[in-house]
């Protein structure tokens, strides 16, 4: 079995079907109307927030066109989520600080959201506090897996305990707060996927350094994509931006209060089945060493 196919920095098989069907195919189109202009992938994910911002405003209001304009504005939000990275990769001005500052950024714009949502709709406070905290939770353990599988079966390696390598490293450079809330983020996704987290203090590097140059073969790593391949199913469909996009959707239309109880519903039972098979179906890592796969 060949290695699945990949985009340019994840597997093509754990991209968000809303994503990999709607939104980039739009984003691409924009990307190829900034690549050469002086607009840098910064100033698109502050309009990103902004429009997130608008959204949540708009939602606010309770009207029918508050509703309509929130959800305008809610999608145009989401596309643009999409183009920040890919016009950084298009022009190589991909970085770190520029990654953070699109994740954290996104938070923002979806609390803004949620936020808009609740003033407009209080009787459903109960479903949009369950909506907030499993997406904030899905989207914590989307970015994990795609970091985690698409390292390991196009690399061999833990991308995610790489990623905490890095950031340690980063940190140790420039010990200035942001970076210390990712590390402590990093760590937050080690919890939640293999119940063990560790302090900055506490964190031992070397043996970290061991278990990301634990590389499997390439007859292992085709084997852990065979076997994983329903694992990846099920969490392309657990991301966030399905989330928000049916939030955008229904907002159109006038009936967002009418999706609020069952989507909230659904996504908790949804995380929650999707992370005990993740449980099940990996092995748990060990503090020196990645799982192995048998041939």
């Amino acid at each position: 079995m060949a290695i699945p196919q990949s985009t340019d920095h994840v597997l093509l098989d754990i991209v968000e079907p809303v994503n990999r069907y709607f939104h980039i195919p739009i984003s691409s189109k924009i990307v190829d109307g900034l690549k050469n202009t002086s607009i840098t992938p910064n100033q698109v994910t502050y309009i990103s927030v902004a429009l997130g911002i608008v959204s949540g405003l708009a939602f606010a209001q309770g009207t029918p066109a508050g509703m309509f304009l929130g959800g305008v504005c809610l999608e145009l939000s989401l596309i643009f989520d999409c183009v920040d990275g890919q016009l950084a990769r298009a022009t190589g001005q991909s970085s770190e600080w520029g990654r953070l500052l699109d994740g954290i950024g996104g938070y923002i714009a979806y609390l803004a959201v949620v936020w808009g949502v609740w003033i407009a709709f209080p009787d459903h406070s109960l479903a949009l506090t369950v909506i907030t905290i499993f997406s904030i939770l899905k989207a914590i353990s989307f970015d994990y897996c795609k970091q985690y599988f698409t390292a390991k079966v196009q690399e061999g390696n833990d991308g995610a305990r790489r990623e905490i390598f890095n950031a340690y490293g980063r940190w140790n450079e420039n010990r200035i707060f942001i970076l210390k809330v990712y590390f402590y983020y990093l760590q937050f996704q080690q919890w939640i996927f293999h119940g063990h987290c560790s302090s900055l203090q506490a964190y031992d590097k070397e043996a970290e350094r061991r278990g990301i140059g634990h590389i499997l073969t390439e007859t292992q790593r085709q084997a852990f994509c065979q076997s994983i391949k329903p694992l990846i199913l099920l969490w392309r469909w657990n991301g966030h931006e399905v989330c928000l996009f049916l939030l955008a959707l229904f907002g159109l239309f006038g009936f967002l209060d009418l999706i609020l109880d069952p989507l909230a519903v659904v996504m908790a039972v949804q995380f929650i089945l999707t992370l005990i098979l993740h449980r099940y179906l990996i092995p748990k890592e060990s503090v020196d060493e990645s799982p192995e796969v048998e041939n």
